[in-house]
């Protein structure tokens, strides 16, 4: 396709205010080609809370559905194909970008086959994993077998780190792209440290303060983060914040201790100031596909630990930026912390080395990398821009 706008429909069956790792990537890659002078539509959930206000380049269709029963906060909208095609024929886009394999991605797949639309589709959520947090691991080959099928049926398949990938890969997956993650270095910034932050959360100057941020829900291996913590041996001089909120917020808070301290959903500025205000970062998830949040916190000068899982292998330079735990148990993730908690030098550093990493990773230069990606697949469909 020659050079100029491009029309692009973007699938999700997650947006705001829902937040998470897929909306705010999403969020980003709509507002850039926004920004570039393309137009979006995006197809998306309708939600009872009102999403942040679009520019006039995105426009969206909205259809209702239902809550999972043990996930209150997913919300799978129910839509026929023939309501996705309508729609997708009224903004005549020049390739459809499909970000979830639910019931309104899968309608948005046949949908554009049937109008004859490029599809594109993006590997966010690794579900077959998240079938054994929730007792639920037999399924894990029918899950593998559904979503090939479904990203093989479009043109390419964008992942967002080189482990997944190769997972993708070796589970048969054709036409697989990175699409990696940026980060805004200067929302997410270490001079946002403020000690009027860390007094008002009841910190105090002495402590080291440990964060989490993300999903309070099975599949982030919170348990095991709060079995470490419990076994830490410098505990008395640091303290826990979890970012967040979700459906384990009780069952952790009856768990935690008084030196645990639960913040809920923090957004924008206020999150990244909490962010600045601590002074390492945490990411127990074994079943993330990248972690927006180790990047974030990495920007604001943090040195991150997590598993030798997807996500923190490949944002984490072990020594350098932070420590990847040699094994998945709550005693060695405790050992880890404990080694860091005891050389404050080695905090220091990691913290500038991880502020230099982030740095380096350019949200303008990935975005552009897809949009010409898109570009490679995309057709004209004679319309005036």
């Amino acid at each position: 396709m020659s050079e100029g706008a491009l029309r692009v429909s973007i699938v999700s069956e997650t947006w705001f205010p829902q937040v998470n790792g897929v909306s705010r990537t999403l969020d980003r890659l709509a507002g850039y080609l926004a920004e570039r002078g393309d137009r979006v539509q995006l197809l998306i959930p309708r939600y009872r809370e009102p999403g942040p206000v679009l520019p006039p380049a995105i426009e969206k269709r909205e259809w209702g559905g239902i809550h999972l029963p043990f996930y209150r906060e997913v919300q799978l909208p129910m839509v026929r194909p023939q309501s996705v095609r309508e729609a997708l024929e009224g903004f005549s886009p020049h390739l459809v970008h499909i970000a979830t394999e639910g019931p309104l991605g899968w309608a948005a797949l046949r949908a554009a086959r049937q109008a004859g639309l490029p599809a594109v589709s993006s590997f966010h959520t690794n579900f077959p994993q998240y079938l054994k947090r929730y007792r639920a691991g037999s399924l894990e080959p029918v899950a593998w077998r559904y979503l090939r099928g479904f990203h093989n049926a479009t043109r390419m398949t964008f992942c967002p780190t080189p482990s997944i990938c190769r997972m993708l890969v070796e589970q048969g997956f054709e036409g697989v792209r990175l699409w990696s993650r940026g980060v805004d270095g200067e929302r997410f910034n270490p001079r946002h440290r403020d000690e009027g932050v860390r007094r008002g959360m009841g910190f105090s100057p002495e402590e080291t303060v440990i964060t989490y941020v993300g999903r309070l829900a099975a599949e982030k291996n919170l348990e095991m983060l709060l079995d470490a913590w419990s076994g830490l041996r410098h505990q008395g001089h640091c303290r826990l914040l979890i970012i967040g909120d979700g459906p384990l917020r009780g069952d952790l808070q009856r768990r935690a201790g008084p030196r645990v301290c639960f913040a809920g959903y923090r957004y924008g500025e206020e999150l990244a100031r909490l962010y600045a205000a601590s002074d390492l970062f945490v990411f127990p998830s074994l079943t993330d596909t990248f972690g927006n949040v180790l990047l974030e916190a990495m920007a604001s000068g943090l040195p991150a630990v997590g598993f030798r899982a997807p996500g923190p292998v490949d944002l984490i330079s072990d020594g350098e930026n932070g420590r990847l735990v040699p094994e998945v148990s709550a005693a060695a993730l405790a050992g880890v912390l404990d080694e860091l908690l005891a050389d404050p030098a080695a905090l220091t550093r990691m913290g500038r080395q991880a502020r230099a990493f982030a740095e380096a990773q350019s949200w303008v230069e990935i975005l552009e990398g897809l949009r010409g990606a898109y570009r490679s697949v995309a057709r004209p469909l004679g319309r005036p821009q």
